[in-house]
Order: C-alpha cells, then sequence, then structure tokens
C-alpha cells in the first residue's frame, strides 16, 4: 500500500532542509542600485518607463526622475526585507530559546516552594545548625524567608497567568520573499495611484525584476522560473488580487490622514 504520509523522521529531515535554505539566503548581501546610473542599466527601469508612460504615478518627476525613485525604493525594500528576516529568522529564535528557559525556570522554582510549604518550623528549629552566630532568633529567620518565598511564589503564579513564550514563526517559514513582497508592494502603493488594465503582471514583472537587480539568489536551479515562482507566492498572498489590495491599502492610508489631520476634540 502506497504511503499517504511521510515518516516523521523524513518531515523533521526536510523541515531542517528548508531552514538552511532559508539561513543561506541571509548570506546574501543585497545589492544597492546606483541611483545615478543610466536609465536602462537595470531591469526595473524598464518597469518603472511602463508605469510612468501609463499614467500610474501622480507626480512632477520626469521620467528619468520617476525611475531613480523605483531604484531607490528598490534598493530600501530588499534592505529592509534582510533585516527583517534576520530578526525573525535568527535573532528572535534565538531569544525565544532564553525565554522559553525563563519560563521552566519559574515553573520549576514554583514548584519548589510549593514543596516546603508545609514544612514545620519547630522541626526545622531542632534539626538545623547554625554556621554564625546573627542578630535575631533561628525562628525569625525561617519565618522571613517562608514569608519571602511566599510573595515570590504568588509573583510567579501571577506571571504565568497572565503571560505564555512567544512561538517561533521562522522555521519552516518563508519570511524572506513574503517580507520582500511586502516592502515591494509598499513602494506599488506609493506610486501606482491609477487602476492598470495589466496590474498584476506588471506588479509581477516589477517584482521579478527588483529580485534579479538587487541579485538575491534565483529559482532556476531548482528547474522553476523566477517570474513563475514569484507570481505563485504573489497569487497566495493577496487573495483578492494585487489591484483590490492595492486599492484597500490607500484607502486605508486616506483615512488614517485625515484622522491625523482632525484637530481632537476638547474636552471641558
Amino acid at each position: 500500500m502506497p504511503k499517504t504520509v511521510n515518516p516523521r523522521a523524513a518531515r523533521g529531515r526536510r523541515r531542517g532542509t528548508h531552514r538552511e535554505k532559508r539561513l543561506k539566503m541571509l548570506e546574501a548581501k543585497p545589492h544597492s542600485l546606483a541611483s545615478e546610473a543610466p536609465v536602462g542599466k537595470y531591469h526595473v527601469d524598464t518597469v518603472a518607463l511602463e508605469l510612468f508612460r501609463q499614467g500610474a504615478p501622480i507626480s512632477n518627476h520626469s521620467e528619468d526622475g520617476f525611475v531613480r525613485l523605483v531604484r531607490e525604493g528598490v534598493s530600501a525594500a530588499a534592505s529592509l526585507a534582510m533585516k527583517f528576516a534576520s530578526v525573525l529568522l535568527v535573532w528572535r529564535p534565538e531569544k525565544l530559546h532564553l525565554t522559553n528557559r525563563f519560563f521552566d525556570d519559574l515553573r520549576a522554582i514554583q514548584s519548589r516552594i510549593k514543596r516546603i510549604e508545609g514544612l514545620n518550623m519547630d522541626e526545622l528549629l531542632v534539626s538545623r545548625q547554625p554556621i554564625s552566630i546573627r542578630k535575631g532568633s533561628p525562628v525569625d529567620d525561617a519565618t522571613a524567608v517562608q514569608t519571602a518565598l511566599g510573595v515570590a511564589a504568588k509573583a510567579i503564579e501571577d506571571y504565568l497567568e497572565s503571560y505564555l513564550p512567544g512561538t517561533n514563526d521562522g522555521g519552516n517559514y518563508d519570511w524572506f520573499t513574503r517580507l520582500f513582497i511586502d516592502q515591494c508592494f509598499e513602494l506599488w502603493c506609493r506610486y501606482v495611484r491609477v487602476d492598470l488594465n495589466n496590474e498584476p503582471q506588471v506588479f509581477n514583472k516589477l517584482l521579478a525584476a527588483a529580485w534579479r537587480d538587487v541579485q538575491f539568489p534565483t529559482r532556476e536551479q531548482d528547474g522553476q522560473r523566477l517570474e513563475d515562482w514569484l507570481a505563485d507566492r504573489v497569487r497566495k498572498h493577496f487573495s483578492g488580487g494585487v489591484c483590490s489590495s492595492r486599492r484597500d491599502r490607500q484607502e486605508l492610508d486616506l483615512e488614517l490622514a485625515k484622522e491625523r489631520m482632525c484637530p481632537a476634540p476638547v474636552r471641558g
């Protein structure tokens, strides 16, 4: 009978391989696009000119000026995606390990405090031997310790009821590509102000051009064209479509801008 589910060990190896690929991507330093280079040097120049000639940007910039704006936006998108992905895939998992250990230690301390709650002070008094003579009676010393432990136990209980350790979202998830798509979409929403007949295709073209220009590793070695792979990721990322998502985002930005401009009501 054919297997319908891969063994757990096989799934674990596959997850490890995926994580290695994610971390390998972070070794690629994004290439910064030179704003002073002649128009046509980069792949994104062609897409920027197409957008400009379709009247997508509402600005007073010339063709060359708009191309340079797109270049700057692409360079910033690549840099931010790399930084955010590093946080999610490297920094956060490292800190999460320490946080999980902190919670484990708190639970262990809590259980130890509960274990000595019923300790008889009289029995403790006769079964211990002081190391040095200190001011105050031994009974008072033990009582003070028990009181302090009771306060600590209550603080730990309240803390554990209020917080849980975070989850690691970075292991097998391709945060890097998602973040790069998001950052390029920010650029898209900033400059595309009219509906385009072929907006999803042009956005995918910009995304693939930007990926190549900043010299991120491509997918051709996996037998899949970069353009096809990114287009599939965009389709899954924007369930309502690129055009609809852009309009929704721009409407939200407009509403937020209006709220910031309105003075706060004066309370008497």
